[in-house]
């Protein structure tokens, strides 16, 4: 098989080594549609495979870029990093996923990895809250926007879903239906901003209408079964569990058909991440759907400004999320 060269690309696009060049490194400032599609087609005629090791001598850039998600199994990061290659490859970019395990020493391996293949940037949903943790990562200089999830303070750039309006519509929408009684089933709360500010929004709003919340941490999303005695110390009132992410929601509710409970008549069920099968629950489920995959596409868009050498700032960018309220309520 042929080893074709850039300088063969742009002769058979009829264009100069240079506009190549742009083109492979997404450079398409004063470059007419037409020129982009001429030079596609070529490298598609051709099978014409850049040389990044060879380019990254030249432009200091790897074309690769670090993801670290707290757990590659859940359906959220599928959504997250879909949108984020949806951005990195009409640039070239090629994605690095690393699972962080939610286990802080986990990642921190994970990301001195990453640094080491010479990344030109990462996107991490951090696995602790304190950002002493990630002064490391600081100090290496490369460029870093969190997802998700918040550090104190913020050293970061970071796209989050709007959790704390979201989950007060929920928590509105919850009460509405006569509920007397509110059990949150969350990951512990304290480590991570994103579990706190749902609980905190939804008990905000039971608070202010005189409604008992009750928290239930639990470690490990295959035992809810604590569930029974906060169901149990409630058992005049009416109760609703609010889930605060979409794999303790489907535990909730695997949970609750083993028991024969039936949702809504003898509890109501409510959560975060819709996932496209929230609807197709029995009964359809009442969800804050995040958009994880337009978050992705936010976030690689901001690490790629701060690679370019364009200032960004360091705060928090919210994605507006849905709130589906379903028959489970």
């Amino acid at each position: 098989m042929a080893k074709y060269t850039i300088n063969d690309v742009a002769k058979a696009a009829g264009v100069s080594k240079a506009t190549v060049s742009r083109y492979l490194n997404g450079r398409f400032e004063r470059m007419s549609l037409a020129t982009r599609r001429k030079i596609k087609a070529v490298i598609a005629d051709l099978g014409y495979v850049p040389n990044y090791n060879a380019s990254a001598l030249k432009s200091k850039r790897s074309h690769q870029i670090g993801v670290v998600v707290g757990d590659v199994s859940n359906v959220y990061s599928t959504f997250l990093i879909k949108g984020i290659s949806g951005v990195t490859r009409t640039r070239q970019d090629q994605i690095l996923i690393a699972d962080g395990g939610e286990d802080p020493q986990q990642e921190t391996v994970a990301i001195k990895n990453l640094l080491s293949q010479n990344v030109d940037g990462i996107i991490l949903q951090p696995a602790r809250p304190d950002a002493s943790g990630y002064q490391f990562l600081k100090d290496a200089g490369v460029p870093v926007v969190l997802v998700d999830r918040l550090l104190r303070p913020l050293l970061f750039p970071c796209v989050t879903s709007n959790d704390t309006a979201s989950g007060k519509l929920l928590a509105q929408a919850a009460l509405e239906k006569g509920y007397q009684n509110v059990i949150v089933l969350s990951h512990p709360v304290d480590q991570a901003t994103v579990r706190y500010e749902r609980y905190r929004a939804f008990a905000a709003v039971c608070r202010g209408a005189n409604i008992p919340i009750n928290l239930l941490e639990v470690e490990d999303a295959d035992d809810v079964s604590g569930l029974r005695a906060a169901l149990d110390a409630a058992q005049s009132m009416k109760s609703v569990i609010f889930a605060t992410n979409g794999i303790l929601l489907m535990a909730a509710l695997r949970w609750l058909q083993q028991q024969q409970i039936a949702v809504p008549k003898q509890v109501g069920l409510c959560g975060y991440d819709d996932w496209n099968w929230g609807e197709l629950a029995n009964p359809p489920l009442a969800v804050v759907n995040q958009n994880p995959e337009k978050i992705g596409r936010e976030v690689a868009l901001r690490l790629e400004q701060l690679i370019a050498g364009k200032e960004v700032f360091v705060g928090r960018t919210e994605v507006p999320a849905e709130v589906h309220i379903r028959e489970s309520l």
